[in-house]
């Protein structure tokens, strides 16, 4: 069986909040909205596309809404994301260790996708799902236990790593161990509520408990 650790995207691997404000108050601008600050929208993330946009604007008008953020984001994508400092030597020195490395996020599966072929690392990793790659999203542990399947994965061997509830409850759900991260979009007490198995207030944390365990 194999050892799999498994990424949130946003607020884990990605430092991606600039180019959401952007975006989003771009897309509030068109409808007449003023801008919003960036730690509200940084609250708004986490549970996917559509449920962000509900929350920026808190309408009726859902669908054109959505498509107007959509075609605001993929402009301005990657203009300021990228990886935070030391997360991807952290990626290849657990990949150096035998574990199968990828990524589980709630944001659609083609953004996924988009963000780290524009950052150019893609490659990175054995396997890359977005929100709606399968029947459920975080926190339900539907996908991670779909992962393990796939790739015959050690549950009490392999990890969720995320920065907020929904990746951890997911992971408890799903009976692997779980690494909340304070470095991200939540701050600490909001991920020590969610009792992780443990917490990483830096990337290196994040390969310490892993690598040691």
């Amino acid at each position: 069986m194999n050892n799999i650790a498994i990424f949130d995207l946003d607020g884990t691997l990605l430092n991606s909040i600039g180019d959401l404000v952007l975006a989003a108050n771009n897309t509030r601008e068109k409808f007449g909205l003023p801008p919003l600050p960036q730690e509200t929208i940084k609250s708004f993330v986490g549970d996917g596309v559509v449920k962000f946009v509900e929350r920026l604007f808190n309408s009726q008008q859902i669908e054109e809404e959505l498509k107007t953020f959509k075609e605001e984001y993929i402009l301005h994508i990657a203009d300021t994301t990228k990886p935070y400092e030391g997360i991807m030597e952290v990626i290849l020195n657990i990949k150096s260790r035998n574990f199968v490395v990828g990524i589980l996020s709630n944001k659609s599966s083609n953004l996924t996708n988009l963000v780290l072929e524009m950052l150019n690392i893609y490659f990175f990793f054995d396997f890359v799902y977005g929100g709606d790659n399968f029947p459920e999203k975080k926190p339900s542990p539907i996908p991670i236990l779909k992962i393990l399947e796939e790739f015959d994965g050690n549950r009490g061997t392999s990890f969720m790593i995320g920065d907020s509830c929904n990746d951890i409850l997911a992971g408890k759900n799903a009976g692997v161990k779980t690494i909340g991260v304070t470095y991200g979009f939540s701050p600490r007490n909001y991920i020590n509520e969610c009792k992780p198995d443990f917490v990483a207030n830096t990337p290196l944390e994040i390969e310490k408990y892993i690598i040691s365990d």
